[in-house]
């Protein structure tokens, strides 16, 4: 038997300490990565809505006029406007004939 219970009172609430901070601190640091993740998507998202709307309002909707209006856009160098797909961070571009047909949500 122990001879004194504060020490045993004494390390079983140390021991709950730890593991709260603990439990605590990995709550936090989960959530700023959560956070930073859905920041990064709501970015990509946002980008994808700025070039449809560039789109909408300055081209007439032919694969030429997309591309020139999309030379700006940070993944240019990697588009390849001889297919009738083109995909942008979230979002497809879908050609038929060379005219903007459809666009479709990727993910």
């Amino acid at each position: 038997m122990i001879k004194n219970k504060w020490k045993l009172a004494f390390w079983i609430c140390f021991v709950f300490l730890i593991l709260t901070v603990g439990f605590g601190y990995y709550s936090i640091l989960d959530q700023g990565v959560t956070i930073t993740y859905m920041k990064q998507g709501y970015e990509n998202t946002e980008n994808d809505l700025n070039s449809i709307i560039d789109i909408v309002n300055n081209s007439d909707f032919s694969k030429n006029s997309i591309e020139q209006g999309l030379k700006g856009h940070r993944f240019f160098d990697m588009m390849d406007f001889k297919m009738d797909t083109l995909p942008l961070e979230r979002v497809e571009l879908i050609f038929r004939n060379d005219t903007l047909k459809t666009i479709r949500y990727q993910w």
